[in-house]
């Protein structure tokens, strides 16, 4: 992972709370994430909500590893968690019962209580990650992040990319856990605001974009990835 740090003055403080789960108010088809801990680091997975059926268990769709169906085992733990806007809950479950094709689903324990992070403002952190910006009728840009939210990011570049309110696509690549291949994330964004950047010799310009449409298994993906470096970094503090 690239060199990242905090946001000053952009974060604040998770606070934990206990709550109940029908307090998330998920809704069929929300994105999650679920974690296996058959080795000595956890590994996560992209799961989904099919449904609930309160005080006795969650329905999730199967993940896939490699394009095939993961297989659990009955019993076994599981940790999932949800992104809600600023919000980060983490709770485990078991399985009860996995259902293989054609329905390729998994039955596990309803959680009574969990632990809930709330976090004011969108995490935000310094990253240094390649990019590029494809815009109408001009050659693609290489450009860097120089900083990474769920909702948008600053770019550092040495010319020109246009005025606010300009609308062009971004890509990027997203280191993941462990030894998978990066994620390319894809997303359609807007100048927000251009600072003339004359630090560390030479001339530049910060550019603050807002992400417009970003698919909901992406932003999850980068939610992660921010507060995976957010936890980091407090460890590094520690």
């Amino acid at each position: 992972m690239a060199e990242e740090d905090v946001e000053k003055n952009q974060n604040e403080t998770p606070e934990e709370q206990a709550v109940e789960f029908a307090s998330l108010n998920l809704q069929p088809g929300a994105k999650l994430q679920l974690f296996t801990h058959r080795g000595r680091t956890p590994v996560q997975h992209i799961s989904s909500l099919i449904g609930v059926e309160s005080n006795e268990d969650l329905l999730l769709r199967l993940p896939r590893v490699q394009g095939t169906v993961m297989t659990c085992y009955d019993g076994e733990k599981v940790t999932l968690r949800v992104f809600s806007g600023t919000m980060i809950c983490n709770f485990d479950v078991s399985v009860i019962q996995t259902f293989y094709h054609p329905l390729n689903c998994l039955c596990v324990s309803y959680p009574r209580k969990l632990q809930v992070k709330k976090i004011r403002r969108e995490l935000r952190i310094r990253v240094d990650m390649a990019a590029k910006l494809k815009r109408q009728a001009s050659q693609d840009l290489a450009v860097r992040l120089a900083n990474l939210s769920a909702t948008g990011c600053q770019l550092r570049v040495d010319q020109d990319v246009g005025e606010v309110d300009d609308q062009f696509s971004l890509c990027f690549d997203l280191p993941l856990p462990g030894d998978e291949a990066p994620s390319n994330i894809a997303v359609n964004a807007k100048i927000r605001n251009i600072i003339d950047d004359n630090a560390d010799a030479g001339s530049g310009y910060l550019v603050g974009l807002e992400f417009l449409e970003v698919d909901t298994t992406a932003q999850l993906m980068i939610r992660h990835y921010v507060y995976e470096g957010l936890l980091d970094r407090r460890q590094a503090i520690a």
